[in-house]
């Protein structure tokens, strides 16, 4: 890989890792300059987005298109790992590579767990807004349900969006459902804090931090997509809550 374009095309590949990831814009374009200095390509230029790279380098272009983002700061941590001994030398080309591919297909947190920690974040936020023991409990329950459905929406269009309003949906409407069958202490506590691991808090702070950091498309892109998941989950709180009362259910 001594190539001027096999470098840039280990750049992209640096980069994408990253965005794909959730990480900062800023963090990024820092990422590959520092790797580019690393492999001597002094004059190279970065520009990201949310959805897209630009690395150009001495009149070569690559363009890259970011169609998957989650949430993975491991992977982040291990390619940052990486760019940093590549501008210290302490790593050639050919073995960032191969670091960034074993990167990329490292496994990733398993369904079971994501099920059980969610499951906990939901019951433990329905205590913070007033819940019981029997909240909490419901609010467990409703967080393992809510999880579980989550794989069937991650490879469809749009699937974050409906993914989070089908979570809202499901939370209010269990949450009313579980208080017609067994009682429990507070209904909306356990909305509350089932739906609070929908809620992209670490998109919004990355849209601040992308903004403070002078990237205002970055930062005003990530703001607004924070605030369409917000608003697909409140959506779909609101429906659970008419259907149910439409059946005849708990009316709040």
């Amino acid at each position: 890989m001594d190539s001027t374009l096999d470098q840039i095309e280990l750049l992209c590949i640096a980069a994408q890792l990253m965005l794909e990831n959730g990480s900062e814009t800023y963090r990024v374009e820092e990422t590959v300059r520092r790797m580019a200095a690393g492999l001597g390509l002094a004059h190279a230029n970065i520009t990201a987005f949310p959805t897209s790279i630009f690395i150009e380098v001495d009149g070569s272009t690559r363009v890259r298109r970011i169609s998957r983002r989650g949430t993975n700061l491991g992977r982040i941590a291990q390619v940052n790992e990486v760019s940093r001994r590549v501008e210290h030398e302490q790593m050639s080309a050919q073995e960032a590579a191969l670091e960034l591919e074993k990167i990329q297909h490292s496994p990733c947190t398993s369904q079971h767990a994501m099920i059980l920690a969610y499951a906990v974040a939901a019951a433990s936020f329905s205590l913070l807004f007033g819940g019981d023991a029997s909240t909490f409990g419901v609010a467990f329950l409703i967080g393992l349900i809510v999880q579980a459905v989550q794989p069937l929406f991650i490879k469809t269009e749009m699937g974050v969006l409906f993914g989070n309003f089908a979570g809202g949906l499901l939370t209010a409407m269990l949450a009313q459902l579980f208080a017609e069958l067994i009682p429990y202490g507070s209904v909306n506590a356990a909305i509350i804090g089932g739906i609070m691991p929908l809620l992209s808090g670490l998109l919004m702070t990355t849209a601040v931090r992308d903004t403070m950091y002078g990237d205002l498309v970055s930062g005003m892109a990530r703001a607004l997509e924070a605030l369409l998941l917000a608003t697909s989950v409140a959506l779909g709180v609101y429906t659970g809550l008419k259907l149910v009362t439409m059946m005849g259910g708990l009316l709040l």
